[in-house]
């Protein structure tokens, strides 16, 4: 394997000659475009990673207080569809990837959230649903149109499930079982996502996702910090609190 095949996927041809055969390693348009891979590439990984310290810290407890299963849930579909979109379109996977890591890290906080707030059978039931809706999306037979209209609705879908988590925090006047170490990465990698998208993509449906998904990570980033001595009650205790305020 060449030098050139080897660093293509972040390296364009162009840039690569420019850079080697030109010695030009200031062109303006190759660092931008260069910078824009290695930062996509840079939150691709990071994503592989970033709700694992939230999805251990759920299944140690065994709790998901704090977490609306409603704001995972909306993020679920919000992230498939963007991987589903991004595949059909043959975007660059270092624009996207991404959401392949977050739908896989959100069916498992979702699935891990009903089978404690409700049972481990509707948890199945859910689990196959998905599977199914999943296949049906990747179905060649499927119109484009669907997957147009799907991602326009993303971002309504996506601004609910950050609202969803809002309020909930907001309501329990806690941030419960939400990782902190899950949420800086968050807010940390929607803003470089902003620009990768820009750089990469062109898409308006992208950016403006983006865009709006940065300012509602700050916004629980805010509130973990505004939480933050704020005790984590088990049921017992918020019931107990509660009648306490009553009487």
């Amino acid at each position: 394997m060449s030098l050139e095949d080897l660093i293509s996927p972040i390296v364009s041809k162009e840039c690569l000659y420019k850079y080697i055969k030109q010695g030009d390693i200031f062109d303006e348009l190759c660092f931008k475009a260069t910078f824009s891979k290695l930062l996509g590439y840079g939150i691709v990984i990071g994503s592989s990673l970033v709700k694992i310290p939230q999805v251990l810290k759920v299944a140690k407890c065994k709790s998901a207080f704090g977490l609306s299963i409603l704001s995972i849930l909306l993020e679920l579909i919000s992230y498939t569809s963007l991987s589903v979109y991004s595949l059909v379109n043959k975007f660059p996977f270092s624009a996207y990837g991404e959401g392949i890591f977050l739908a896989t890290q959100n069916f498992l906080l979702v699935v891990m959230a009903i089978t404690w707030t409700y049972s481990p059978a509707k948890a199945v039931v859910f689990s196959c649903t998905y599977v199914a809706c999943l296949a049906l999306l990747l179905s060649p037979s499927l119109p484009l149109s669907v997957l147009v209209l799907l991602q326009t609705m993303n971002l309504p879908i996506m601004l609910s499930s950050k609202i969803a988590q809002i309020w909930t925090n907001y309501s329990n006047g806690s941030t419960g079982q939400l990782s902190a170490i899950t949420l800086c990465l968050f807010a940390v990698g929607s803003t470089a996502r902003i620009f990768t998208s820009i750089q990469e993509t062109g898409d308006k449906l992208m950016i403006i996702s983006c865009i709006l998904a940065s300012v509602c990570n700050y916004a629980l980033l805010g509130q973990l910090l505004y939480y933050w001595n704020v005790p984590v009650l088990n049921s017992g205790q918020r019931s107990s609190t509660r009648k306490a305020k009553v009487n």
